[in-house]
């Protein structure tokens, strides 16, 4: 009752002050660039700030949680020596509500697509969203900023860049203005520019004392889930959860160090500052590196790294252990510091299984797929030993050569090891590509995995969507596994030997791009296009895009240059979908999932008008709540 009417204090001195009209200055300062402001200007971002202040309620609210936010904010502009002033251009952009949502499906605290986000190191996947992570996505803020004003040495312009792109901020911006300490500000500046300055001059005298809640970041996090981390700080789950939108589902990855958002309060204080630096053990690690450049290279671990027993490398991009002549299973698991359940799940191996001296056994899920294309079996290889030495899973490379049993390989056969070999072609063998193994002196007994000896003739048919309609591509190409979504989940692939229906051949194929239903076309590079030129210009996925043509988003594309392409039907450009506002007193019904702030988008009003329609107090809505919305 105490905070209740402190609050309410709080909030009725706030309004008082912004009663008293806050007036734009003809002169003010921005990142150390001093800007002169019209009366042409003035005059327009004058009606910007009297929107954001003309109701004291919901002003004290955006301030409220600017005063919670800004401190992490600010802590990490510094860091990341970017000018402070960048803070309240977060208020602009989402009103620092974690899973705000814009009508271009930009997401989170600053407002990132996805390709964006990735390319300034953020996670988005099923799991983690790093753009509602207040840590990781201001971050990258600072980071897209930077790099914009690499473009331009002038903070204005780097800002007006953050909404309209570098590209189109250089077609737009006059040139000569490098470096300007002193600008002037007009009816012609960009209207994003004007938009915020007005939330610059409507906050900037009402977010520096404390907030009535405050946040601290918690980093001993890594494999626990928000149960787990409650329990340690001393809050519930629900506020947890409420303030770490950013994880999805299960417990948090250990892939890399992410900041757990901790209201305090009740909270154990050093236990939170315990964390802010955590010591973990360096393991010494040596990088194997695989060439991939053609099809069928063959990857070779060298004689420095065989001898390395108990080491931990780096091998097609997962962490693995290195067994020595004397090592068990059990033994390895203890030294690689995960459980045997896991090892054994990791390595495609049975409890009573022998390990191979020199062999890298793996401390993560292998993949689905591998990087390379195809592979020719050399003497002495099982199926086993080549899904180690390409990093995939032992079943997804016997679904991709239609292999049902474990078989003796015969050297020369050619194996697929990114795609599903379609049912129209033979099996092939590369008797050339065979490499005699050159013996110099007595090698030490290769002890080869178990295996059912069967024929050949144990391979079976595969049906695929694709394959069972003749127009479909030849192939489909499987997403990139998740890794942390199979620690928990079994890889459950089956096959009808009798033809019957075939369940889906793994848990990622839930999510597969490439169906029946698509075309595979090829889009030539022209001059200035970009990834997310191209994705608009076919109506996909940026991360879809990347994915068809085995990219990351910071390869560089070149003119001329031929990528695969997935669509429905020829596009004929970008498709836009667009939301009529609804006739006078309309409905809207809310959706899983949906915010206020999406909803106030999709309508092309305010957050606030929609809480004042439906007179609510804050902004918890329910999937299928009826919203007024007026003309």
């Amino acid at each position: 009752m105490i905070r209740f009417f402190c609050l309410a204090v709080a909030v009725f001195f706030s309004g008082s002050v912004v009663a008293q009209q806050v007036k734009v200055p003809s002169r003010m300062e921005f990142a150390g660039i001093k800007l002169r402001i019209m009366d042409d200007a003035r005059e327009e971002i004058q009606k910007d700030v009297d929107a954001l202040t003309a109701s004291p309620k919901y002003f004290e609210i955006k301030a409220e949680r600017a005063r919670t936010y800004f401190p992490i904010i600010e802590r990490i502009f510094k860091e990341e020596k970017l000018p402070d002033d960048f803070k309240y251009l977060c208020l602009q952009e989402s009103a620092l509500i974690a899973d705000a949502v814009s009508t271009s499906n930009a997401v989170g605290f600053w407002q990132f697509k996805d390709f964006s986000a990735v390319e300034v190191g953020m996670r988005v996947d099923k799991v983690v969203d790093e753009r509602m992570n207040i840590v990781s996505a201001s971050r990258g803020a600072a980071r897209y900023l930077h790099n914009n004003n690499q473009h331009f040495d002038n903070w204005l312009h780097a800002l007006q860049a953050y909404q309209m792109g570098a590209g189109g901020a250089m077609k737009a911006l006059p040139p000569g203005q490098e470096g300007a300490k002193s600008m002037t500000v007009s009816k012609k500046t960009y209207w994003y520019v004007k938009k915020y300055l007005a939330h610059k001059i409507a906050f900037e005298n009402s977010v520096s004392q404390p907030g009535q809640i405050q946040v601290s970041e918690y980093y001993n996090v890594g494999g626990k889930s928000l149960k787990e981390v409650a329990n340690e700080t001393g809050v519930t789950e629900e506020e947890l959860a409420d303030y770490n939108k950013w994880l999805k589902k299960g417990k948090i990855p250990t892939d890399k160090k992410y900041a757990v958002i901790i209201p305090k309060g009740n909270l154990n204080l050093d236990i939170v500052a315990s964390s802010e630096t955590p010591k973990e053990e360096v393991k010494e690690k040596k990088q194997i590196e695989y060439t991939f450049d053609e099809p069928g290279v063959f990857p070779k671990i060298d004689d420095e790294v065989e001898a390395r027993a108990g080491k931990i490398v780096d091998i097609n991009g997962l962490p693995g252990i290195i067994a020595g002549r004397s090592d068990r299973i059990p033994a390895l698991a203890q030294k690689a510091d995960i459980p045997l359940r896991k090892f054994l799940k990791y390595n495609d191996l049975g409890i009573d299984g022998i390990l191979i001296p020199g062999q890298v056994y793996y401390m993560k899920s292998k993949r689905g797929k591998a990087k390379a294309y195809y592979h020719v079996a050399q003497p002495g290889e099982t199926l086993w030993s080549i899904s180690q030495k390409f990093g995939i899973k032992l079943k997804k490379l016997k679904t991709k050569n239609r292999i049902r049993e474990d078989i003796n390989i015969k050297a020369g056969r050619v194996l697929w090891l990114r795609y599903i070999r379609p049912a129209s072609v033979a099996i092939e063998y590369k008797e050339s590509e065979i490499i005699q193994p050159i013996v110099e002196k007595k090698e030490p007994e290769v002890i080869e995995q178990p295996v059912d000896k069967k024929a050949e003739i144990d391979e079976v048919p595969i049906e695929t969507e694709a394959e069972s309609d003749s127009s479909a591509a030849e192939v489909i190409e499987e997403l990139p596994a998740k890794e942390e979504e199979e620690e928990v989940q079994q890889d459950d692939s089956t096959v009808n030997i009798a033809g019957e229906v075939i369940e889906e051949i793994d848990e990622e194929m839930e999510d597969v791009a490439v169906d029946a239903n698509l075309i595979k076309k090829m889009h030539e590079v022209k001059l200035g296009e970009t990834y997310y030129a191209i994705s608009k210009i076919h109506d996909v996925a940026v991360l879809d895009l990347l994915d068809w043509n085995d990219l990351k988003i910071s390869d560089k594309l070149s003119i001329g240059q031929k990528l695969v392409v997935y669509t429905t039907e020829e596009a004929q450009g970008p498709i836009v979908k667009t939301v009529e506002k609804q006739s006078e007193n309309s409905y809207h019904t809310v959706k899983p999932g949906e915010t206020l702030y999406q909803i106030a988008r999709l309508y092309n009003v305010s957050v606030q008008e929609i809480m004042k329609w439906n007179e609510k107090e804050d902004f918890n809505i329910k999937e299928g709540e009826r919203l007024k919305i007026e003309e």
